[in-house]
C-alpha cells in the first residue's frame, strides 16, 4: 500500500487542457433500464467544450424494459451527433454470451467514426471539459489506452460514504497500478482508446466469457500490445461521477459482479496482490475468533498469544490505509470522507472476505439479469 501511495502521489497531475484539438472522438453509452439517468448523460455531452464537429455519441440499448431506448432517440431527433441503436438489432441472434455490455460496446465501436473511443456508462455525469481534458492528454501523450478517473457522488449515509471513500482508494491503485505496468486496473465508466488498438487486438475475443471485464481485461490485451502506451490522466477536469449503491443487497450484486473476472486475469501478479490482501484480512477475523474463543471458553492455550499479533495487523491496516486514503480522497476533493474512515475501515474488513470468498462462488443480479 505504501508503494502504491507513493506511486500515485510521483504521478503528475495535469491541469487545463489544449486550446486546439483535432481528435474526433466516439462516445459510446452502452444502456440498459437507464430511463431515469439516459438524459443527464446525454445532455452533458452534448454540452461539452469540445468543436460539435469532432465528436459524435453512440448509445447502445441493451434490451431495454423501459423506455431508455425512446428517450435516446429524441435525443438522436435533435441532435445529429447522437445515434442509437438496439442491440437485439445489431447482435448475432445464435451468439449466447451472457457479457451483453462486451457486445453492446464492440458493437459501437464498429459503427463508431471516432479515432478515440471514450466510453462511460449512462447513469454517470460529466464535467462540460471532459472531453477536451481526455483529447489533450492524448494527442500530449499519443496512448493507445487511457484511463481516466471516477469519482462516488451524491452519498449522504455512512454506508455510502464508505463507498465513495473506498472507490478513492480504488482510483488511486488504478494509477500506481498501471505505473507499476500492473495492466488490469481501469473503469469503464471513463475509459478511453485508439478504436485501431481495439480492433487490433480483436476486441474482447477470448475475453468474452464473462459477464463483467469489459475494462479491466480490455486493459491488459491492449497492454500486451502496446504496453509502453497505457496510461492513467491525473486531471480533476476529467473525472467522472456516477452514484454510490443505495443499500448492502446492491452494493453485495454490484462487487460479486466484480470479483466474478478475477478468475480470467492472465497477469497473476495481480492475482497474488488480491489473494494476499484476503488471506491478511481473512487472517484478522481468524485470530480474533481464536482470541475471543480461548478468553471465553479456555480452550485455546494459545488464544491469548494472538492478541499482540491482532493489534498489530489492526494498526498496520489502519495506518497504512489511512495515509493512503487520505492522499486519494484529496486529489478527488473528498477529504471530508476522512471522517468516516474509523466506521469505513470496519466495514473493509468486513466486505473483503466476504465479497472475497462469495464473489466467485454466488452468481449474481445485473439489470434484472441472473449471471455468473
Amino acid at each position: 500500500m505504501f508503494l502504491y501511495r507513493n506511486k500515485w502521489n510521483e504521478l503528475i497531475e495535469t491541469t487545463g487542457f489544449s486550446d486546439r484539438v483535432a481528435t474526433h472522438i466516439s462516445v459510446i453509452i452502452p444502456a440498459r433500464n437507464e430511463a431515469a439517468s439516459i438524459s443527464n448523460i446525454l445532455n452533458d455531452v452534448l454540452a461539452q467544450n469540445y468543436p460539435s464537429s469532432l465528436f459524435e455519441v453512440i448509445v447502445i440499448d441493451d434490451n431495454s424494459d423501459d423506455k431508455t431506448f425512446a428517450i435516446s432517440s429524441q435525443f438522436a431527433t435533435r441532435h445529429s451527433q447522437v445515434r442509437v441503436f438496439k442491440l437485439s438489432e445489431l447482435s448475432d441472434k445464435n451468439n449466447k454470451t451472457s457479457a451483453y455490455k462486451k457486445q453492446a460496446i464492440e458493437s459501437a465501436v464498429n459503427l463508431a467514426k471516432g479515432t478515440l473511443i471514450i466510453t462511460t456508462d449512462a447513469d454517470c455525469r460529466v464535467q462540460e471539459n471532459w472531453l477536451r481534458s481526455i483529447a489533450s492528454f492524448y494527442e500530449t501523450e499519443q496512448c493507445k489506452l487511457i484511463a481516466a478517473p471516477v469519482c462516488f457522488h451524491h452519498d449522504k449515509t455512512k454506508f455510502q460514504k464508505f463507498q465513495a471513500l473506498d472507490f478513492c482508494g480504488m482510483q488511486a491503485i488504478t494509477a500506481a497500478s498501471l505505473e507499476l505496468k500492473i495492466f488490469n486496473m481501469a473503469n469503464g465508466a471513463n475509459l478511453a482508446y485508439e478504436k485501431e488498438a481495439f480492433l487490433s487486438v480483436k476486441g474482447y475475443h477470448k475475453i468474452d466469457d464473462k459477464a463483467s471485464g469489459d475494462d479491466m481485461l480490455l486493459v491488459y490485451k491492449i497492454a500486451q500490445k502496446f504496453p509502453d502506451s497505457i496510461r492513467f490522466l491525473k486531471n480533476k477536469e476529467a473525472i467522472v461521477y456516477t452514484e454510490p449503491c443505495k443499500n448492502i443487497q446492491e452494493f453485495l450484486q454490484q462487487r460479486f459482479r466484480w470479483t466474478s473476472k478475477s478468475g480470467s486475469y492472465q497477469d497473476k501478479r495481480i492475482t497474488i496482490i488480491l489473494g494476499l490482501v484476503y488471506l491478511f484480512v481473512l487472517s484478522i477475523w481468524i485470530n480474533a475468533f481464536c482470541f475471543l474463543f480461548s478468553s471465553t471458553f479456555h480452550v485455546l492455550t494459545f488464544g491469548s498469544d494472538l492478541f499482540p499479533l491482532l493489534l498489530f495487523q489492526l494498526a498496520a491496516k489502519s495506518i497504512t490505509d489511512y495515509f493512503f486514503l487520505s492522499s486519494a480522497s484529496g486529489f478527488f476533493g473528498r477529504k471530508d470522507l476522512m471522517k468516516s474512515f474509523v466506521s469505513s475501515e470496519l466495514l473493509h474488513l468486513w466486505y473483503i472476505p466476504f465479497v472475497g470468498t462469495f464473489g466467485n462462488i454466488l452468481p449474481y443480479n445485473w439489470k434484472g439479469r441472473k449471471l455468473k
